[in-house]
């Protein structure tokens, strides 16, 4: 069953995220706002707090107590929202627009990728704007997750840097980097739900599979996919952009959404596709598990990918996930 919750944003949705602990869900969108939804059966998808901003929102995380949001926006700020009150506190600042926000709860911080090639750490114990750690990187922060303590940043220059952060800060000084995974330019990232690699996705229509362990048998395993395609001859087909990725949190399989207009549920470890959606209007731009991993949160929204000249509507859509649908081939 697909819902198509009311009151959604009217321009392009940058990112949907549901809470650790319920089924509120945050959208942020290029309209300068930020939603939160109540996606229970009972509310009926009920829009529950609109945070209008002064800048679009690139993108926003739940903290761990599920009663604040931090997000980024076009103004090179990083940003904190209390639902309970409705505040909101700058806690850091770039020279750039903020791309990605994850936080850490080891380090009771934020970590911000920003478009001036820096990640940047806020401690949310300090009362000032100064990071606590500040590293430069080759490229523009595109993608970036964070899996316990381990953090992954793709940049605009097709690096991936890895960063263990069971060491505190220290471990921002040596990072594992991998670079050229894919040929075109990175989309996506999502950390492994068992903390042994990630997922990453490109603008042409591809998605590898790659783990953090350097043993040679582990890196054999390795391999990227072709997905989000339209053939257009025996030849030659389309190829889309691989705009968002998550993880089932039961089963560790994983959806895509693409410039297409699909959403595509795999099994990363038979390397098969589970299923497909309905086509939609216009591009998937982010998708999310709920915590139980029965709901799939989609952002149906036109990231001028799939035809610019066609004004599309912005919508996001709750999909149930029936208990079968993302068990990994071999339980089925």
């Amino acid at each position: 069953m697909l819902e198509t919750l009311t009151n959604p944003p009217e321009d392009v949705v940058t990112n949907v995220t549901f809470a650790e602990k319920s089924n509120l869900l945050a959208v942020s969108s290029w309209d300068k706002t930020l939603r939160l939804y109540n996606v229970d059966s009972s509310e009926n998808g009920k829009l529950v707090h609109k945070c209008e901003w002064s800048a679009p929102v690139m993108d926003c995380i739940f903290l761990e107590d599920d009663k604040k949001v931090a997000f980024g926006d076009l103004n090179k700020n990083l940003n904190l929202l209390d639902i309970e009150t409705g505040a909101v506190v700058t806690v850091g600042r770039h020279n750039a627009p903020v791309r990605t926000v994850r936080f850490n709860s080891q380090l009771k911080s934020l970590v911000s990728g920003g478009w001036d090639k820096r990640i940047k750490v806020f401690d949310l114990r300090s009362t000032n704007l100064k990071p606590t750690a500040d590293v430069e990187i080759y490229g523009k922060a595109y993608c970036m997750d964070m899996i316990n303590n381990t953090l992954v940043v793709g940049d605009s220059m097709k690096r991936v840097y890895i960063y263990d952060l069971s060491r505190g800060l220290s471990g921002f000084s040596t990072p594992d980097t991998k670079d050229g995974i894919l040929k075109f330019q990175y989309r996506y990232l999502r950390c492994f739900p068992d903390e042994k690699g990630f997922a990453l996705s490109s603008i042409e229509g591809r998605v590898a599979w790659e783990y953090f362990s350097k043993d040679p048998e582990v890196v054999s395993q390795q391999y990227a996919f072709k997905c989000h395609r339209n053939k257009t001859s025996s030849e030659n087909d389309v190829a889309y952009a691989v705009n968002t990725i998550d993880f089932h949190p039961q089963y560790g399989t994983f959806v895509t959404g693409g410039a297409d207009g699909l959403v595509c549920a795999w099994d990363g470890f038979s390397r098969k596709r589970l299923w497909k959606s309905v086509t939609f209007d216009t591009s998937v731009a982010s998708v999310s598990f709920n915590s139980t991993g029965d709901k799939l949160a989609i952002a149906v929204s036109d990231v001028f990918q799939l035809n610019p000249s066609q004004s599309a509507t912005t919508n996001i859509c709750i999909r149930e996930i029936k208990p079968d649908e993302c068990k990994p081939r071999k339980f089925k």
